[in-house]
């Protein structure tokens, strides 16, 4: 539980917001300050490159080029030098956002017509709301405290007035949030959650909060409209944060990642994104789906980007004991590519595109498949000795393997070990919910369901099926089931250390993205996507360019152990500054 007396119904009515289930164990002994590294803590070779990127960005104005245009490192730069106020810049996000949000074009009609979609589905509808009051109330507070360090004052952080979007589970004090659910419409959250006071406390300009699949558990976030083609599903459930940053109404935005949900919209609209290692970024006053699973993160359109959110969000807070658990990196993570033409000289990394046999590889989209394997001869181009490498085998759905004592009470079936933790985590997590919302506030009851996928009509079906499989589970099950997952774990650790690989490249998603009518497709993944989740590891994707098919942006995912997240994004700082697919612009304006 919390440490503090600070209710989990603070910020969601009714509803439980951040259960605190299963943790990992301590990897690194102690804590280190949360607060984020200012200009005066980076390298000279990083202040060299990040003044390029100003006179890059000072360049590109001259040129013509809108503010919304430039990378979040550009902005940052450009800020700390005075050559624009967040004001200006946070009010060209706005107008942008008031112009290409939407109008009601492209509705898609909800699974469920008990339950309509929250929100008419715009032009792309990347945001449920915005908050330009807030965003400009900070943006004047930026200019102040910029002005002030500029002066020889107190440092600020680097990102200081550099304006950023909230995916809408992310509870921010007086602003409407409804996890990407109608029902819970009305509902004002009554604090910050840890990464919004962060945002905050650096001065981030808060644009507004984000869509996301119903509940946080849809695949496609069908609300919202891939900016590179707006019939297709953008990718879920971060989808509106990845659809924002890639139409340059936000240049970085959060999500959150259970199994693929801050990878899978960044793969679909070619922006960056990082599921960091678990507990790295503190999930109080963040919705979760299952507590052990879920990670919160950054997405940005350059990685430098995407590193840069991660030092202001991330870091141990004691209202998320998990985020005491995680590494720390008192020093900030990379923001400039290393020189040379072979920056991977010496360096083995992994790949598994040839090696993934799920699904079967004829149903891997062909333009996808050679963008991945170009993808892996660039890195093998830049000095890396690529390494194939076979994905270990899972057992966590195998009930031949393991399963728990008793069968499930529903169905009779046997319960392998990921429905075994999933199943007591949600009910843990949600129980709270059910034991009050259906006297309390039927909306919220409604917003629960949308979790699960039924009709309102068994609702009260759920409820019993969930506490009848959660207390037939035992604590030797609970213990059994995380063992399997550690097995998962040490198997992958061995492949690292018997091939000597730093990192590893494995597909993100190999198939189009579905048509955004036919939502219920949501699955649309070539491979295990949640193995960093259910490891706990970093894994970030990088955008390697467009299927030559249908134009839509490919993604590759990287992968390290626990702890390393300034390796993998060093890598793909490394290799964006050599092949810049992130700057390409969408074709569905």
């Amino acid at each position: 539980m919390t440490t503090t007396s600070t209710s989990r119904r603070r910020f969601l009515g009714t509803a439980a917001l951040a259960g605190f289930g299963a943790t990992l164990p301590a990897l690194l002994p102690g804590t280190a300050d949360a607060a984020p590294p200012t200009p005066s803590h980076l390298t000279s070779a990083t202040q060299k490159y990040l003044e390029s990127q100003r006179q890059a960005g000072l360049a590109a104005l001259r040129r013509g080029a809108d503010l919304p245009f430039l990378t979040g490192t550009q902005l940052a730069a450009m800020l700390l030098a005075r050559d624009v106020t967040s004001v200006q810049v946070t009010k060209r996000f706005l107008a942008r956002i008031d112009q290409l949000n939407g109008d009601g074009m492209f509705a898609v009609p909800s699974r469920d017509p008990d339950i309509p979609v929250y929100g008419d589905n715009g032009k792309l509808n990347a945001y449920v709301r915005t908050t330009p009051d807030l965003a400009m109330s900070i943006a004047k507070a930026a200019d102040k405290a910029l002005d002030a360090a500029a002066r020889g004052g107190t440092p600020v952080p680097f990102g200081c007035g550099v304006p950023v979007a909230l995916k809408d589970i992310y509870a921010v004090e007086g602003v409407e949030l409804t996890i990407g659910c109608p029902l819970a419409a009305g509902n004002i959250a009554s604090g910050d959650s840890v990464v919004a006071q962060r945002v905050r406390n650096a001065h981030m300009p808060i644009l507004g909060l984000t869509h996301t699949g119903p509940w946080t558990n849809d695949d496609t976030c069908p609300q919202t409209a891939n900016p590179w083609n707006r019939k297709l599903c953008v990718g879920g459930s971060s989808g509106g944060s990845a659809a924002a940053i890639s139409a340059r109404l936000a240049v970085m935005a959060t999500g959150s990642d259970t199994g693929n949900s801050l990878r899978n919209p960044a793969q679909n609209v070619g922006v960056g994104s990082i599921k960091p290692s678990y507990g790295l970024v503190p999930k109080y006053g963040v919705t979760v789906s299952s507590t052990s699973l879920d990670t919160c993160g950054p997405m940005g359109r350059a990685m430098a980007d995407v590193a840069m959110l991660l030092g202001i969000i991330a870091g141990p807070d004691p209202r998320d004991p998990r985020s005491e658990q995680a590494p720390t990196f008192p020093q900030g993570f990379p923001l400039a590519p290393r020189p040379g033409k072979k920056p991977f000289a010496g360096l083995r990394i992994g790949s598994t595109v040839e090696t993934e046999t799920s699904p079967a590889r004829n149903l891997w989209t062909p333009g996808i498949l050679a963008r991945l394997r170009a993808a892996v001869q660039q890195f093998a181009d830049l000095g890396a000795e690529i390494v194939q490498i076979t994905p270990p085998t899972s057992n966590l759905g195998n009930t031949a393997y393991w399963a728990a004592a008793n069968p499930d009470p529903v169905n009779g079936s046997k319960v392998s070990a990921s429905s075994a933790y999933q199943n007591a985590e949600n009910a843990w997590t949600l129980g709270e919910t059910y034991a009050v919302t259906a006297a309390e506030d039927p909306a919220i009851e409604g917003a629960v369901r949308t979790r699960f996928r039924t009709s309102i009509s068994t609702i009260e079906t759920q409820k019993q099926q969930l506490a009848q499989r959660a207390a037939a589970l035992t604590p030797a099950d609970l213990f059994g089931a995380h063992r399997v997952r550690r097995e998962y774990s040490e198997a992958w650790a061995k492949v690292f250390e018997d091939n000597g690989i730093v990192a590893c490249l494995w597909p993100q998603k190999v198939q189009t993205p579905p048509v955004r009518a036919n939502d219920s497709t949501g699955g649309f993944s070539g491979v295990e996507s949640s193995r960093p989740n259910t490891t706990g590891w970093p894994c970030l994707n990088l955008p390697v360019g467009r299927d030559t098919d249908t134009g839509i942006p490919v993604g590759i995912d990287m992968a390290a152990p626990y702890g390393g997240d300034a390796i993998i994004l060093q890598l793909a700082i490394d290799y964006q500054d050599r092949h810049p697919y992130h700057l390409d612009l969408p074709t569905d304006l």
